[in-house]
Parts: structure tokens; sequence; C-alpha cells
């Protein structure tokens, strides 16, 4: 194994720690591999097991364990290289199909971010602010978008982002932005800050602003504080093809490596 194989599995791990008490309540252990779940949401990308080796059946069949106890279909998540070409063929023997692939895209650095959005832009910083931050997020994100692969958040999702920033918000650990166009929330943002790394997410931008910059604007704000906190690793997950991932590699990020989630539907 090389050391850019395990320097992208470290990264994953760390990802996955980073989102412990975010967006997975539980993190089990089980030596060969980490089992994320959340309790509030069943997405296949909250409820997995990340794993950097060719399991057995025996193994897979113990992940299935833990998640079928949690009510969630067997999701496997790793790294996708040659070296865990047996892993595939494993799972497809099992009754597993690829589910998703991630794009996993850093920030390649160059000259400093920088936007005339900036001046405009404000982090939330009160239950006020915050509600404000929820109505333009949910605003950002609508059905039939063209740009938005993902389509509507749906009330529990906007509840569990509510949450998360009562929870770690005084830590600075998970931080909301807002990019405003006169005196309106058009663009919004979320950072999280953990063992060195910022990871960006929930980028959004109001459709009647497109093409103006306040998106990029959104983002590259994130490389800002993120670089001003300190961290070495400036990164988002996307989709290879979809739209968010060509507007990332326009706006200053490279593509690392790729990741697949492959699923099985437990009765």
């Amino acid at each position: 194994m090389s050391v850019l194989d395990m320097n992208n599995f470290n990264f994953l791990q760390k990802y996955q720690r980073l989102q412990h008490t975010i967006m997975y309540d539980e993190l089990i252990d089980l030596g060969f591999t980490v089992v994320g779940y959340s309790k509030t949401d069943s997405y296949a990308f909250w409820n997995l097991a990340l794993t950097n080796v060719n399991l057995s059946e025996n193994q897979i069949f113990e992940i299935e364990d833990v998640l079928r106890r949690c009510q969630r279909d067997s999701t496997i998540y790793f790294e996708n290289k040659n070296q865990l070409k047996e892993l595939k063929e494993v799972l497809g023997k099992n009754g597993y199909k690829k589910n998703f692939e991630d794009c996993w895209q850093f920030w390649a650095g160059g000259k400093k971010p920088e936007s005339r959005y900036f001046n405009s832009a404000k982090k939330v910083t009160d239950i006020a602010t915050l509600k404000i931050f929820l109505e333009a997020f949910n605003r950002c994100y609508q059905k039939n978008d063209p740009q938005n692969p993902y389509g509507e958040l749906g009330s529990d999702y906007l509840k569990v982002s509510a949450e998360v920033w009562r929870r770690h918000s005084q830590s600075e650990r998970i931080e909301y932005f807002m990019i405003y166009k006169n005196n309106q929330p058009v663009a919004v943002s979320t950072l999280t800050n953990h063992d060195g790394i910022g990871y960006i997410s929930n980028v959004g931008s109001l459709r009647d602003v497109r093409g103006e910059g306040y998106g990029k604007a959104a983002t590259l704000f994130c490389i800002q504080e993120s670089i001003r906190r300190g961290n070495n690793e400036h990164c988002l997950a996307t989709e290879e093809g979809a739209y968010p991932n060509e507007f990332y590699k326009r706006i200053g990020f490279e593509t690392r490596f790729t990741a697949v989630g492959y699923t099985k539907i437990l009765k």
C-alpha cells in the first residue's frame, strides 16, 4: 500500500470523526472497521462501515448485524482503488450494489481566496441569525434545479442543522455563513473544523442570482476562514459529472481521490 493510499484512508477516518455528533450519532468500532450511525437520517452516507481492507464474508455479516440492529441497510464505504477490487467482488456476491461515489476535492492553494462579496458575508452568531440562515438555506435548495442535484432539504435535515449549530457553535467546530445582496441573504455555506480539516458543505445560492458570483463567494469565504483557523486541508465532496463537481474545479479545487459506497437492502 502506497503512502498516498494510506493518507487517503487516514483522511476518511478523520472525516468520519469530524462528523461524529454532527451527522453520526454513534461510531461503533468493530476492530476491522468503524460503523457510523445516524439516529435521525437513514441516508446510506450516514449509516455505513468505513474500511480499507478486503473484508471476509464473516466480517461483512458482522457489519450487517450491527446496522440491522440500528434499523438501517448495510453500506460499506471505501476508497475506489485497485487494491480493493476483491472487496467489490465479494460484496457483489453477497447482494451489494454500488449506491454512490464521492469525488473528494481539495483546495489547490495558490493565491489567497478573495471575492468582492466578502464584505457582505455574515456568520450565524445567535438564534435570530440562525433562523435567517435556515430560511435562506431552504430557499437555496429546491427541486427541479439543474445546478442542484440534491433536491429539497426537508424539515428533518433543517431540524438537524439547527440542533448541530446549537451543539457546536460555541466551540466553532461548525460555522454557518451567509452572503448578502441588498440586505438579503442570497447564498449560504457551512464550515466544519476538526483535527486540521476544514470541511465545506451546504453551499447554495438563490436561482435568481446565479452567475453573479455569490455561490463562489460563499465557498471561498469558507476557505478563508478555514485557513485562518489553521486547518491544513480544505475540502468538500461532490459527485463526478454533477454540476457542483465542475463548479468547484473552476474555482480552484482539485480531485484527490474517489470513494464508493456499496449498499445491501436488509430485510
